[in-house]
């Protein structure tokens, strides 16, 4: 038999057709089954590699240190020069701006160590 389009029809009895679905049907739900076990293994292999990274590395831990630390300096020195450079006080802001900057460097890399502790 052919239809409007030109394309062959194959007529097939209601048993074949049962067994076809059946059999898709069970295709299906193997499927179904295997996605879902890929899934969980897949989560209980993040879980277990994310339990090992919350540690982080000593390089990054010394750059995470030293990065507060410069850090609170150059703001401290940036904001007494600019101080000075306003009220125009040669060194007297820069110098005491810059203490404080590296006062807050090291608080920041205390509590930055004491966190780590934990």
């Amino acid at each position: 038999m052919v239809n409007f389009f030109g394309c062959v029809l194959i007529d097939k009895s209601e048993k074949e057709d049962q067994k076809d679905m059946n059999s898709n049907l069970q295709k299906t739900s193997e499927l179904s089954e295997r996605i879902s076990n890929f899934g969980k293994e897949n989560y209980d292999n993040h879980q277990k590699e994310s339990d090992n990274s919350n540690s982080p590395s000593p390089i990054g831990l010394a750059f995470r240190l030293s990065t507060d630390l410069v850090a609170g300096l150059i703001v401290g020195g940036v904001m007494g020069w600019s101080i000075d450079r306003w009220l125009g006080t040669a060194p007297w802001f820069l110098i005491v701006f810059f203490i404080l900057g590296i006062t807050a460097g090291i608080f920041n890399v205390l509590k930055t160590a004491k966190n780590l502790n934990k």
